[in-house]
């Protein structure tokens, strides 16, 4: 069941929030790579749990991650994660990275968020 505060939180945003949100979290992704690279791991393994049960359009988007994941350097990646690019933000909706940031990693970008960017009733 989703919370009530998600719900809030998402009818106060611009249409747009959630790629913004989403780029937030991809910078702090981006940033824990450039530390250490053996954090590729995970989404390499998200990858092989989550192609059992993808639907054909979403197989598509997890091939483009695993090509991305096995041909590009660590930095290459990281500068695409946070990168302004149509591609970039429509791959960044069906991110493999989940892990590799902490609950209160997510938790501060949630926060920062709320802070910042609601309208006015």
């Amino acid at each position: 069941m989703i919370s009530q505060k998600l719900i809030d939180f998402a009818h106060h945003r611009e249409a747009d929030w959630i790629d913004i949100l989403s780029r937030e979290l991809h910078v702090l992704i981006a940033a824990k790579l450039r530390e250490d690279s053996a954090l590729l791991g995970i989404p390499l393994y998200n990858l092989r749990i989550w192609k059992r049960t993808a639907t054909p359009e979403m197989k598509i988007m997890l091939r483009r991650w695993k090509l991305i994941l096995m041909a590009w350097n660590p930095e290459e990646i990281a500068d695409f994660l946070v990168s302004d690019t149509i591609e970039s933000r429509e791959l960044r909706r069906c991110s493999p990275f989940c892990g590799v940031l902490t609950p209160q990693e997510i938790a501060s970008v949630w926060q920062a968020s709320t802070g910042g960017q609601q309208k006015s009733a």
